[in-house]
């Protein structure tokens, strides 16, 4: 066998070798559980479970396919909101003001002018807690 073309099988097996165990190292890191996540990215994660959580219900309360029984409305907001539901305009907007462990304070704003507070509650499950309307017609 030609002396270059042993050293170009010889490499090709050394790097095949090495790519194999480097590959092996890599997955195994990547398959072991995860450290915590940071403080920030799990306040992240919770803030985009209030804004799916709020948009959901809302929909759910538009599309009158909302069931009393899932307990995730109060219900002075249900009263409230189906005594007003045909002025809202079925669109709503919510800003987080506030971060609390557990509570967000939100400020909602619908298509009529209506601004309402909204409190959103994390105890084991969501729940829209409370609300008071700062603007709107009353």
């Amino acid at each position: 066998m030609n002396k270059s073309v042993f050293k170009f099988c010889l490499t090709a097996a050394v790097s095949f070798s090495a790519g194999f165990v480097v590959g092996k190292v890599v997955t195994h890191i990547q398959m072991e559980p995860r450290q915590s996540a940071s403080p920030e990215a799990i306040q992240y994660q919770h803030k985009m479970e209030a804004f799916s959580f709020f948009y959901k219900t809302m929909n759910s309360l538009f599309e009158g396919t909302y069931s009393d029984e899932d307990g995730s409305v109060s219900p002075k907001f249900l009263e409230d909101f189906r005594e007003h539901e045909s002025r809202f305009g079925g669109k709503c907007r919510l800003f987080i003001n506030n971060i609390y462990p557990d509570y967000y304070e939100c400020t909602a704003f619908f298509p009529s002018g209506d601004v309402f507070m909204v409190g959103i509650r994390r105890d084991g499950h969501w729940r829209l807690s409370g609300h008071r309307r700062v603007w709107g017609s009353f």
